[in-house]
Formats: C-alpha cells, structure tokens, sequence
C-alpha cells in the first residue's frame, strides 16, 4: 500500500434521532416531574437521555428487541426505557416510559 492509504480509521456513522409526538410528550413530561422534585434532576434525566440516543444513532442494535421492531434501553440511574425503532436511514424514538408499571401496558402503548 502505498503512503496514507489504509491508514483512515473507521469513523461510525451516526444516524438522525426523531421522535414520535408521543415519545416527545413522554420526555417534557418526565422532565418536568424531575424538575418540579428537585430543581436540576430534570437537567441530569436529559442529558442521561442525550447519552444514550448518541449511543444507538452509532450503535442501532446496542438495546435487545422489547417487541416487535421496537428495542428497549435501559436507563440505569432512573427507572425509565427508551423505545426505539432502528431504521436504515433513522432511529424513531416511540416512547420514553417508567419501567415500573405493567409490562402489558407497556406494549399496548409501543403499538402504534
């Protein structure tokens, strides 16, 4: 090989983020139960959320699937999941739900 070839590393591709109006209402509503606990703990969900969607826009098939298309990733410091659905040019957030409830509920909720 000749000078510089070969020699780029592999940058992973990052895909675009977009929610589903639903999944946009789940998080300004968890943010603003967070906030209204304790002034800056909505700040603290967000960018823990901001974390893990720039994770799965590198990494789409990081979370196991939940149901259907939909993934699931687990937020460790707060009880709550982001649904997703990878797609070759997107990831499509569905919800941003509170783990502790009924597992049936959650997945009426994920069909859309």
């Amino acid at each position: 090989m000749g000078a510089g070839q070969g020699s780029h590393p592999r940058v992973p591709m990052s895909l675009p983020v977009e929610f589903l109006s639903g999944a946009d209402a789940d998080l300004q509503g968890v943010f603003n139960r967070f906030e209204e606990y304790r002034e800056g703990f909505g700040v603290e969900f967000m960018t823990a959320v901001d974390a893990h969607l720039a994770r799965i826009a590198v990494f789409p098939e990081i979370a196991p699937r939940y149901f259907e298309k939909v993934r699931r990733q687990v937020m460790h410091r707060f009880p709550y999941g982001i649904f997703y659905e990878p797609h070759a040019t997107r990831i499509l957030v569905t919800a941003i739900l509170d783990l502790r409830q009924d597992p049936q509920k959650i997945q009426q909720r994920l069909k859309h």
